[in-house]
């Protein structure tokens, strides 16, 4: 299947709504701060995080965050750069593409590994498991807040039409 640039559009789209959140009208570091928070607490709430555990355990989180948020820039500029480009790409360019791009997924393989151990160390095996469980429930409450923002007239479009 070809990824056209509407394709790619669409899917960076939704990427940054699951990992910005629902407060995409705030300023932007009040957002990232409010969506943290929200996430902390609603992970914190549903985990039942000992002191202990949430001490050592949102470090990890937002190293490993930190770390897939450098390989989705790669992997966007990448594609960015295919987009606009592959009309007139080599064999050997396209090659030399796809290489890259199959890196990035195997770079995202190995820091999900690696973290799984670590979060298994810090929270044991129940709650690792609950914790994966939980980041898609946490996507959809996220996605949710968003189109329940949206509908309700809030946001810098509302009220101009």
């Amino acid at each position: 299947m070809a990824i056209t640039a509407t394709t790619t559009k669409v899917l960076v789209t939704f990427m940054l709504m699951c990992f910005t959140g629902a407060t995409v009208f705030a300023q932007p570091g009040d957002q990232m701060q409010r969506f943290k928070e929200e996430k902390i607490a609603f992970f914190n709430e549903k985990l039942d995080f000992s002191e202990k555990e949430a001490a050592e355990f949102w470090p990890l989180h937002d190293d490993l965050h930190n770390r897939k948020m450098k390989v989705n820039e790669d992997e966007k500029t990448l594609l960015n750069y295919y987009n606009s480009n592959y009309a007139a790409m080599s064999e050997n360019e396209i090659d030399e593409t796809i290489k890259k791009y199959m890196d990035l997924q195997d770079k995202r393989y190995e820091l999900n590994s690696e973290y799984h151990d670590k979060f298994v160390r810090v929270i044991g095996k129940k709650k690792t498991m609950r914790l994966y469980a939980l980041e898609r429930e946490f996507r959809v409450h996220i996605l949710h807040k968003f189109r329940a923002g949206r509908g309700s007239g809030k946001g810098p479009h509302r009220g101009r039409d």
